[in-house]
């Protein structure tokens, strides 16, 4: 849920802090897996209920909401670059 909820918006130019947001919910897996799973539970909860009222916000101003555009973009084959 927390990369679903980072991939509503745009990418960050600063690659540094890109590739921080990819590993964010990595992280937080191994750091939350010792955890009481009602905290875990609370936690995806309210990533999806953010993820939720992002949406509703973002469609409500007409703006376009960027999620699945990100998505698609992590599994497009980037072109190998001729030195």
């Amino acid at each position: 849920t927390m990369f679903l909820q980072m991939r509503m918006n745009p990418t960050p130019p600063d690659p540094t802090q890109a590739m921080i947001f990819n590993w964010m919910p990595l992280i937080f897996t191994f750091m939350l897996a010792s955890f009481p799973a009602g905290l875990v539970i609370y936690w995806a909860w309210n990533n999806t209920l953010s993820i939720t009222q992002q949406a509703v916000i973002m469609k409500r101003q007409g703006a376009k909401i960027e999620l699945f555009d990100n998505i698609k973009g992590l599994f497009k084959r980037k072109p190998v670059q001729s030195k």
